[in-house]
């Protein structure tokens, strides 16, 4: 090496003033690496320990000719330099930070109430709200109890740049801003609705000043939203989370002093928000803007004007520096280079003469009341959480040293509250951190929660905290999880894909799949804390509660505020949603995987989800006096009802029992116990197995959307089933809970923190303390209050985004064809671009749903949650007092959280697997109970009709409620009674599910599996062994029928009346509705004229009578004459709502009934006693509807139902044509000979019986109704006459007289009287003397 290097490499080892052996990497050699290895003997003249403490202190020698010896006689510390040289150092900062900015606050503030605005406190004046707002934390947390409410701040400003922060408590409609005294405020006008004020709002996205205009981004809650004004430029500015939004407003007046603009709010009802004047430190500060609230200065010093918070940065950057010297975790994260910079660390006794000298001064700024809570928030919680390192490996020993050194010094008085501010200022940090990806996995609230956990393994500091008024709203906020919006999703997923995507460049697959995975990485730590710090609440024991009481009290606590979030017009101070789902979470993973999830082995063998064999639940938590549930409904009733009419016996208030297996058929059978099949939840490895290490992974259902192939499958997939695989995309991508990645206590040698462990239990103790039942119920609840909707969102999203990538391809396809004109393909790519933008937000949403939602542990808790709860609903069912107690959220939980598993993307398991492998119980709680009388809710009722109504929409699930044994015995009958006036459009869904593949047009070759044989099998059976309950239904089934289809007609025609307007959407989702629901109907009728003929051509003429009719009226309205010109016009409406409005589909079914009923024997192979063709020559004698069945004959089925076998028995219906005309001939000779007869009878009669036949009711007589048939029954006992068919058809919906509307109790055959002198009886309309 040549002597250059040398010297080189002497002095970079002089300068680093290192003594001992440092081992060099000389990189100037590009051939070799070059080691060399020097001992340097040090030529400082202080010594090792003298430089630690200069390093702690932050002295500097340069440019001091005599240097200050902390340290005499070699080990000895003097003390007094020390406090000399913090003296000497604070006073220089005092005087470098004194900045004079006391005439900015002269000259430009004015604080109502303080004749000095350096040290006036600013805050919501509470004298002049407009409207109902709620003030807290020293009227600085507002929350609006009334429809619209607003309220000015204390100060206002003229002149100068200020600033002030809102942090939203929710996200709906607010006016942040500024505004004169002369801005009125009323129920309707609030900030920005009036001149001279300026607002801002991020849920309608606009800016307000008299009138709105764009402004800005959507807002959620936790954002920073900062209100700047510059009076010197006459500009507002917005910010949010310290990004500017743009000027919002640049000709602001100048006000005169003490005349100008108040900091001013406007909020919607329950909307809330906390302010921040500069009594604490801007969470986002901005440049050049100072806060109305002037910061405080240190008093204590002699430096009276010097800032607090510099100096108090400066003392706790001396004692991080104390307290890390030689610590392991920040030399792992130094570079080779800083570890030869390395300071020895100083034994204990000199080390606590160094901290004390340096915790006295910070106890003096701490002590100060007015100054406490601002160095508390500016200089103490940064100072613990840089130490403690935002990420791992976390230094929790060096943050223990320094409590134990500071805390003790602060006196009882003063240690409460600081601890308390430590506590608040952490949980405000979880609220309020975003989620980056670049900072993934340690993102978003993690190293505000990782110290938090840390901090709560003290006894001192738990005790406070859970002793103190804000400990619900602190947990809340530790809980928070602060969401994205479409600007910060945008950040955090830059690179989207979806399957069949063709986009190019940055639409990458394997960019995507990185995406998810570090999203998935920062979720899961948060989450894990999250379980940590409830763990930190169960494990605490005082004297004074019971085991897990605290963390009990905190769950009743949060479902008595937000008891309410489930209506439609949520209650003010409710919980952020992310709490609910936080707290959901946590107990999710308690009872899936067990109190202690740590896999030490201390905890229970199997989590209580995962527990095999019998089961039981404690029927006392239905009917316990608890408030927290009292408010919500049960199926029975409320619950005040239900205790005074049914109260509950103590022997059935006892706990419910049942085997876990017995919900199956014995040759079926799944569950937890061994020897039995293992279902869905635990098909992995075992009930509640934990995965260990790096052992995570993605489900098939997103292989198959990041491949494309559902057949690939990695090297390192572990098996979830035989028929369901999935891979690992990284050793850090979560599929279940785990404490990888979880933040371990470091074990400290502080005195205090091994006294603080001994007040948490361990998990031995926990499992005997916590009753898991209870746990179950508030899961259930919180399910239903907080994350049902997330869900539903979820839903919404890939509902969307499946619409959208459907549109893309098919506007992809008009683009290349050949047939397009490059006008049609310019509107095309235009449109394109829309769906494009779409469909990347759509992703953007469904992604995050997905990783937040959706992980596998998740899902396998949800599922093992449905099989639970389904298997005690049915053991409940069968105690009638019992089950009416069951609150109606336990259905509403069960019945969504297992519709989001089947919605779920990626899927969980296939969809043939999902019910039959464990959710049987779930099958026949739905079928039995869709019209239980017992659940006086109809919602509810109509909820597992709608639930039902999917289900059979699917062949797997349908098949597993085919193998239903009640599903069997009960669900044919049920649907029939339960088509009524509230329930016939779920139960016709399903009907028309089931019944799918015998009509015309739909035969089975052509549809494939998708009927059901079986249930049309048991509804055939039904009908005959119950033919009153089959009467009814198919009275009800006319009813409705010839509702829809008269709606129908009426929307036409009112389309039509709009000429050539465009039709508003609205009118055209009706028609379409109405067209949707005849036609479903219709191929139900079609379906019992098919499988029971003999009920239309046997028996009473009523029934085909009214199945023509309604035939005659649907061709009607379709295919010819003025009504049949009206659809047409229909059809040609422009608008997605018509797409599906067709002759085909509405007249396909008639033509199914006609063929039907013109071919139908009975079971000897006879003829039936009525006929189809001469029942409709008998209800319309004209000639129209013979040319309506030609029209029928001669349409083009061969373009709609083009391959379908039932298109061969079109030849059929000519042969039905060519007999309905000589029905028509036949009637007509019928008509005339009648009328005939008539005429001779009357012409042989004298004056008398010309003139008085209608009175006396002679023979002939026509029925006042209908005028088709002769009078022929008479009504008791009021002795009104009709004809038999009219009054027949009347008494099926109504049991009173036509005329005088008394109770009929009997119709009896009407007889012609003997003479006109006799009476005999009335004529329909006469009243009896």
């Amino acid at each position: 090496m040549s002597a250059d290097g040398n010297s080189g490499r002497d002095r970079l080892l002089s300068r680093m003033g290192s003594s001992g052996l440092a081992v060099l990497l000389d990189s100037g050699s590009k051939e070799s690496l070059v080691t060399a290895a020097a001992c340097m003997v040090d030529e400082c003249t202080r010594s090792t320990l003298d430089r630690s403490i200069a390093f702690v202190l932050d002295y500097s020698s340069e440019g001091v000719e005599q240097q200050p010896r902390f340290v005499v006689d070699d080990s000895k510390i003097d003390s007094s330099s020390i406090q000399l040289h913090l003296q000497s150092r604070l006073a220089a900062l005092g005087s470098s930070s004194s900045t004079d900015v006391s005439a900015s606050y002269k000259d430009g503030v004015f604080i109502e109430g303080s004749s000095d605005p350096l040290s006036g406190v600013v805050r919501m004046d509470k004298g002049r709200p407009s409207g109902d707002i709620k003030l807290s934390k020293s009227s600085l947390l507002l929350e609006s109890q009334a429809i619209f409410s607003s309220a000015r701040a204390n100060a206002c400003v003229w002149r100068g740049k200020w600033m002030y922060e809102v942090t939203l408590g929710t996200a709906g409609i607010q006016q942040l801003g500024w505004a004169t005294i002369s801005c009125p405020f009323t129920d309707s006008e609030g900030v920005g609705d009036a001149s001279d004020s300026y607002a801002y709002d991020g849920r309608r996205v606009k800016k307000w000043s008299g009138k709105s205009q764009t402004y800005g981004e959507p807002w959620v809650v936790g954002d920073v939203i900062g209100c700047c004004i510059d009076l010197e430029q006459g500009q507002i500015f917005f910010y949010r989370n310290g990004t500017s939004l743009g000027m919002a407003y640049d000709c602001v007046r100048r006000m005169e002093a003490k005349q100008g603009y108040y900091p001013a709010i406007s909020l919607s009802h329950g909307e809330r928000c906390e302010l921040n004047f500069g009594g604490r430190p801007f969470r986002y500060p901005i440049a050049g803007f100072l806060p109305l609230q002037a910061p405080p200065v240190d008093t204590s010093g002699t430096n009276k004007h010097g800032s607090v918070i510099v100096k108090a940065k400066y003392l706790f950057g001396c004692l991080q520096k104390l307290v890390q010297l030689g610590s392991p975790e920040v030399a792992a994260a130094m570079a080779p280079a800083e570890r030869l910079r390395r300071f020895t660390p100083l034994p204990d006794e000199q080390f606590r003469v160094v901290g004390t000298e340096i915790c006295k001064i910070l106890c003096e700024l701490l002590q100060q009341s007015s100054k406490a809570e601002y160095v508390v928030w500016g200089a103490l919680v940064p100072f613990l959480t840089t130490t403690y390192r935002p990420g791992a490996p976390h230094d929790g020993h060096s943050v223990d040293r320094a409590l134990d050194l500071l805390m003790p010094m602060l006196g009882q008085t003063y240690f409460g509250t600081i601890v308390l501010q430590i506590i608040e200022c952490l949980a405000y940090g979880c609220r309020t951190s975003p989620l980056v990806l670049a900072d993934s996995p340690f993102s978003a609230s993690y190293s505000h929660l990782a110290l938090a956990c840390h901090l709560l393994q003290r006894d001192d500091f738990m005790v406070i905290w859970w002793k103190s008024d804000d400990f619900e709203s602190c947990l809340e906020g530790l809980l928070t999880r602060k969401g994205p919006n479409k600007c910060d999703l945008e950040s955090l997923i830059p690179t989207v894909w979806w399957p069949g995507s063709r986009e190019e460049h940055p639409f990458s697959e394997s960019n995507m799949r990185q995406i998810v995975i570090a999203l998935s990485r920062a979720i899961s730590r948060i989450e894990d804390l999250h379980f940590e710090l409830c763990n930190r609440l169960v494990a605490f024991d005082t004297k004074s509660n019971a085991t897990g009481s605290i963390f009990r009290t905190f769950l009743q606590h949060l479902v008595l505020k937000n008891r309410g979030a489930h209506r439609n017009m949520p209650p003010p101070g409710l919980s952020d949603n992310s709490v609910l789902v936080s707290v959901y979470t946590v107990l999710l993973r308690y009872l899936s995987e067990g109190l202690d999830s740590t896999g030490d082995g201390h905890g229970s063998c199997v989590p209580f989800l995962h527990k095999g064999g019998k089961r039981s639940f404690p029927v006392s938590l239905f009917v316990s006096s608890d408030p927290c549930l009292n408010d919500f409904a049960r199926l029975g009733g409320t619950y005040s009802y239900l205790t005074k009419t049914c109260p509950l016996s103590s022997i059935e208030c006892e706990e419910v029992e049942w085997e876990e297996s017995s919900m199956d058929k014995q040759e079926t059978r799944y569950g937890h116990d061994a020897g039995l099949k293992k279902p869905c939840c635990c098909m992995d490895g075992g009930a509640g197995s934990i995965d260990s290490g790096n052992g995570k992974a993605l489900s098939k259902g997103l292989e198959t959307r990041f491949s494309g192939s559902s057949n690939k499958v990695n090297e390192t997939t572990c098996p979830l089933s035989p028929t369901d695989a999935e891979r690992s995309y990284d050793g850090d991508m979560e599929s279940k809970a785990s404490s990888s990645g979880r933040v371990e206590p470091v074990t400290s040698t502080s005195s205090l923190l091994q006294k603080a462990k001994k007040v948490f239990k361990s998990v031995k103790e926990l499992s005997s303390a916590v009753r898991e039942e209870e746990l179950l119920d508030k899961m259930v609840l919180l399910y239903h209050l907080g994350v049902t909707q997330n869900f539903k969102q979820a839903s919404y999203h890939m509902q969307h985004q499946i619409q959208l990538m459907a549109q893309l391809d098919e506007t992809d396809r008009q683009i290349r064809s050949d047939k397009t004109s490059s006008e049609q393909t310019k509107r095309l790519k235009e449109a394109r671009g829309i769906f494009k933008e779409d469909l990347i937000d759509y992703v953007r949403q469904c992604t995050w749903y997905r990783v937040c939602l959706l992980s596998k542990w998740k899902q396998r808790g949800m599922y093992a949650t449905c099989m639970w709860v389904a298997q005690l609903l049915v053991t409940i069912s069968k105690k009638d007092a019992c089950f009416s107690y069951v609150p109606e959220f336990y259905i509403e939980t069960l019945v969504d959280c297992f519709h989001a598993l089947r919605r779920s993307d990626p899927l969980y398991v296939p969809p043939s697997s999902l019910l039959q492998h464990g959710l049987s119980s779930f099958v026949t709680f739905l079928v039995t109970h869709f019209h239980d009388s017992r659940i006086v809710n109809a919602e509810i009722r109509d909820f597992l009709l709608q639930s039902i109504s999917v289900l059979v929409q699917f062949k797997e699930y349908l098949v597993a409620i085919e193998a239903c044994k009640a599903a069997e015995n009960t669900m044919a009958g049920a649907l029939l009674s339960a088509f009524d006036n509230r329930f016939w459009i779920p139960v016709s869904n399903i009907l028309l599910r089931l019944c799918k593949g015998s009509g015309f047009g739909t035969s089975k070759s052509s549809h494939g599996d998708s009927c059901s044989p079986f249930f049309q099998r048991l509804l055939r059976e039904k009908c005959l062994k119950d033919e009153k309950l089959f009467a009814s239904f198919l009275n009800r089934l006319f009813n409705t029928l010839n509702w829809t289809v008269s709606e129908f007609s009426v929307s036409i025609k009112e389309m039509h009346d709009h000429d050539h307007r465009q039709v508003p959407e609205f009118q055209q989702r009706k028609c379409a509705i109405m067209f949707e629901l005849s036609c479903n109907l219709e191929r139900i009728l079609e379906f019992f004229t098919k499988e029971l003929p003999q009920v239309f051509l046997v028996g009473p003429e009523m029934n085909i009578i009214r199945l023509c009719e309604l035939v005659l009226f649907v061709l009607n309205h379709t295919t010819s004459n003025t009504a049949g010109e009206l659809f047409d016009s229909t059809i040609k409406q422009q608008g997605q709502s018509l797409e599906k409005v067709n002759r085909a589909t509405i007249l396909a079914p008639v033509v199914g009934i006609v063929l039907n009923l013109s071919a139908a024997t009975d079971p000897a192979g006879h003829r039936m006693e009525h006929d189809i063709a001469r029942s409709i020559a008998s209800v319309d004698v004209s000639s129209v509807a013979t040319r309506n069945f030609q029209y029928l004959f001669d349409y083009d089925w061969l373009s709609t139902f083009k391959g379908d076998p039932s298109l061969a028995r079109l030849s059929d219906l000519n042969i039905f044509i060519e007999k309905l005309k000589t029905e028509y001939a036949e009637a007509r000779k019928r008509a005339c000979k009648a009328e005939a007869e008539l005429i001779t009878r009357h012409s042989k009669g004298d004056d008398f019986e010309l003139g008085n036949a209608d009175k006396a009711g002679g023979g002939g007589e026509l029925c006042s109704i209908c005028y088709a048939c002769e009078e022929n029954a008479v009504f008791l006992p009021c002795k009104h006459r009709s004809c038999v068919r009219c009054v027949s058809r009347h008494l099926l919906n109504n049991q009173r007289c036509f005329f005088c509307n008394a109770a009929i109790c009997e119709v009896c055959p009407y007889e012609e009287p003997l003479s006109p002198l006799s009476g005999g009886g009335l004529k329909g309309g006469d009243v009896n003397s």
